[in-house]
């Protein structure tokens, strides 16, 4: 049972950060358009399975935007870039 405790601070921290995804949601496009997202990128992050961290692919999306987020799942690994 050692990877218990790890594993539920793993689904607090994705509820945590799922809500203020969430709160991001709630903005104008205008606002979102200025850090770099799109709602489309917020309500696809949403849709992902609870147990995921939404924030993650917000940053991913952030820091290394579309391009990156269709080569990792085309199975590259390019280089992370300085912002994360």
């Amino acid at each position: 049972m050692p990877g218990f405790l790890p594993f539920v601070l793993h689904l607090a921290r994705a509820a945590r950060n799922r809500r203020h995804v969430v709160a991001l949601s709630e903005l104008d496009d205008h606002l979102l358009r200025d850090i770099g997202l799109q709602r489309a990128d917020v309500l696809a992050v949403l849709a992902q399975p609870r147990h995921r961290d939404p924030s993650r692919m917000l940053k991913i999306l952030c820091c290394h935007g579309r391009v990156f987020v269709e080569r990792v799942r085309d199975g590259f690994s390019p280089r992370p870039a300085s912002c994360c």
